[in-house]
């Protein structure tokens, strides 16, 4: 599903509205679930809060990228150092250490993922492009650790899960209509169809994320949820005929022994 909408965010022409489009049904999705099962613990509001400063700055920056930047160099890039991102965060400020064969793992999968994008020929033309994209990584380092504790001690994830939504979605939608108007509004009612799809996707993918924060580790977690690149590399191959590639045929294989070693230590 990343994969996806990151094309669609590069190929738009208008970054900003593609996020609108999926943002406000998940929105009104969470919404709806937030009446069911009641809010979470005020504990927990911070936290959703610093996700969806994270998650603002994720995407405004995830424009900014794709703007200049291709989508097989900048979308690995991100996605590969969000684990990195993690596991550093999470040792500052959570005082979380992993043990030889976790780190050894993450730092396997990462270089798996991000080594999609790597061409001998692009790295010093790439700089800024790569700042943009580790930038991007960053951001979604930040949202899913506050995520990961958040969830933890809300007392109650669905809660959780739908809150944090609503406030991340406020401000793109803010601007959206700040900076565009009734062409936003146009746009939803254009494609409702398709909004009413992705938000549900969106809203069922990341949900599964944040759950399975609450069960293992947030680091381990981080780090599988990025192996998404890999697995939609090797659909491709399987089911759509693409030419697999040595590049990719690699990245699986390295991903792959990232995750038999993050098994191993546990």
């Amino acid at each position: 599903m990343h994969a996806s909408w990151n094309a669609i965010i590069k190929t738009s022409g208008d970054g900003l509205l593609m996020f609108v489009l999926l943002k406000m049904p998940t929105m009104m999705i969470s919404a709806i679930v937030l009446a069911v099962v009641g809010l979470p613990h005020t504990a927990s509001v911070p936290y959703a809060i610093g996700s969806a400063a994270g998650f603002t700055a994720y995407s405004f920056l995830l424009i900014w990228a794709y703007r200049t930047g291709d989508l097989n160099f900048i979308y690995p890039v991100a996605r590969g150092s969000a684990p990195l991102g993690v596991a550093l965060l999470s040792g500052l400020f959570l005082g979380q250490h992993l043990s030889g064969l976790e780190l050894a793992g993450i730092l396997i999968i990462s270089v798996g993922i991000g080594g999609l994008a790597y061409h001998p020929r692009m790295v010093a033309e790439r700089i800024p492009d790569l700042l943009r994209a580790a930038s991007v990584g960053l951001c979604i380092a930040i949202y899913t650790l506050f995520d990961g504790v958040g969830a933890r001690i809300s007392g109650n994830v669905l809660g959780y899960i739908a809150m944090m939504n609503i406030f991340s979605g406020v401000p793109l939608i803010s601007v959206a209509f700040f900076k565009r108007g009734r062409e936003t509004i146009d746009f939803l009612c254009r494609e409702w169809k398709a909004s009413v799809v992705g938000g549900v996707m969106m809203f069922t993918a990341y949900a599964i994320v944040i759950y399975a924060m609450t069960l293992s580790p947030i680091t381990h977690v981080a780090a599988l949820r990025e192996t998404s690149v890999i697995f939609a590399a090797v659909i491709g191959t399987l089911i759509l005929k693409e030419p697999l590639g040595v590049k990719r045929a690699i990245a699986a294989t390295v991903v792959a022994s990232g995750i038999i070693l993050m098994a191993l230590s546990r």
